[in-house]
């Protein structure tokens, strides 16, 4: 999106002391174009106002700045805050879109969902969504604003650690289409309990307009609990009879890993889909993803073709042949409800050896020691052939559990388990962001060496 200065100062209420050419808005100098406005953002870490001399050597057209800068040549916009003039311009782009916004948060799955979603609406044009993650009140500014004059769909995430935050978020993108894909123990420090996430996810419904789409998802108790706002339609999907979109099918194939999908329409035809991962809870998050794409009258030949597409999103349950092994990627991040889903998918596929390598999990408050010991101990249930628990939280654990393996970080469990783990087993590796699993993989790797 490109604003002339008017614009600038029209969307933000801005003091604009010095004109400059229409450009780009950029917050980062090391990604400043020629032409594009610097907009000065202040953090706890960090000050964009100490980087204006760059933004001028790049060749900017005007700052955005909370304080002007003496003898400045350039464009010069003055805000009370640059983080609100950002968050401002984001709603003047929203204003003038023409096209369906698509807003998905939850406490699991929403990455995938959100992927899921863009590969089902290819079907009706040029989808932009977030990237990466890029679903705060910082990323979703600027995905808006990165938007292109032609877009035909928006798929927006937003996330959150505390109340208000997706309240803020709704406010500044306005979708038309508002999905929650559920609510489960993550991010507990800020919130304090379930019932406090179910609140903040809800602000999502909260902020509904009449005639806008609400996408429930009636096998999560807390969403199915919330109350809905007058005047908006309702899409409901789940495994149970009642539903708009039902479920009649999950199946992992234990040889390729993929997830086969049965879906049932509102009109009774049955639309199937084959995931390219596997897990029950991607078929939740495809029929989510159907579900939108049934809401915009996307064909169900087209929802079925986009779901195939679908590809995991960084390591989130994404297959990999390594050293001899299937590995089943899914170190970026975790909670209790996702950590039992992946074992679960682990769990179904017999046949072979099964391995779960489990770290932390983290930012769930008060009750972090039970909801480590509840998965560790469910983990240790499953009868899996080796169970390696690392952290100090995780690898704190003693489960009553044959074969298991304990270590102090990631890659003290890389390097523990090496040796035991034979050509043609299935191991899944999950824990927090915080916990960089990923650093088991990197030990197996070298023993390959």
């Amino acid at each position: 999106m490109t604003f002339t200065a008017e614009e600038l100062a029209r969307a933000t209420g801005g003091d604009l002391r010095r004109p400059g050419p229409a450009g780009a808005i950029v917050t980062d100098t090391r990604r400043l174009e020629p032409g594009s406005w610097f907009l000065a953002l202040r953090g706890d870490r960090f000050d964009g106002h100490e980087f204006l001399d760059h933004a001028r050597m790049a060749g900017c057209a005007g700052v955005i700045v909370d304080s002007a800068p003496e003898d400045w040549d350039r464009g010069l916009l003055v805000v009370p805050d640059t983080l609100v003039a950002l968050q401002d311009c984001a709603r003047f782009v929203r204003r003038d879109l023409r096209c369906p916004v698509v807003g998905i948060t939850g406490s699991a799955g929403k990455t995938t969902t959100r992927a899921m979603v863009a590969e089902v609406l290819s079907a009706l044009g040029r989808v932009h969504q977030t990237e990466g993650n890029l679903n705060n009140h910082i990323g979703l500014p600027l995905t808006l604003l990165a938007a292109p004059a032609d877009v035909d769909v928006l798929v927006i995430e937003m996330g959150m650690s505390a109340p208000g935050e997706i309240a803020l978020l709704q406010d500044i993108c306005q979708p038309d289409l508002r999905l929650i894909t559920n609510v489960s123990a993550a991010h507990l420090e800020g919130t304090g309990s379930l019932q406090g996430v179910a609140s903040c996810k809800q602000e999502l419904f909260d902020g509904a307009r009449e005639g806008d789409v609400l996408l429930v998802n009636q096998d999560d108790p807390l969403v199915r609990a919330m109350p809905l706002p007058e005047g908006v339609r309702v899409v409901r999907y789940g495994s149970e009879t009642g539903c708009d979109l039902r479920l009649r099918l999950a199946q992992v194939d234990a040889e390729s890993l993929d997830t086969r999908v049965q879906l049932e329409l509102p009109d009774g035809d049955t639309l199937v889909a084959r995931i390219p991962s596997p897990g029950h809870h991607l078929a939740l998050d495809a029929l989510a993803a159907a579900a939108v794409g049934w809401a915009l009258r996307v064909p169900k030949e087209a929802i079925a073709e986009g779901l195939s597409r679908y590809r995991p999103v960084g390591m989130r349950m994404r297959v990999e042949q390594r050293a001899g092994l299937t590995v089943l990627n899914d170190a970026y991040n975790a909670n209790p409800a996702s950590m039992k889903a992946a074992l679960d998918t682990l769990a179904g596929l017999t046949g072979r050896r099964r391995v779960a390598l489990l770290g932390d999990m983290l930012e769930l408050g008060a009750t972090e020691a039970e909801a480590h010991r509840e998965i560790a101990e469910y983990a240790a249930s499953l009868g899996l052939d080796l169970l390696g628990l690392c952290g100090p939280r995780m690898g704190a654990q003693r489960p009553d559990a044959s074969g298991l393996v304990r270590a102090e970080d990631s890659q003290a469990l890389g390097a523990a388990v090496a040796g035991l783990l034979r050509p043609g087993d299935v191991v899944l590796v999950k824990g927090s962001r915080g916990a960089r699993m990923e650093r088991v993989l990197l030990q197996l790797d070298h023993e390959e060496d």
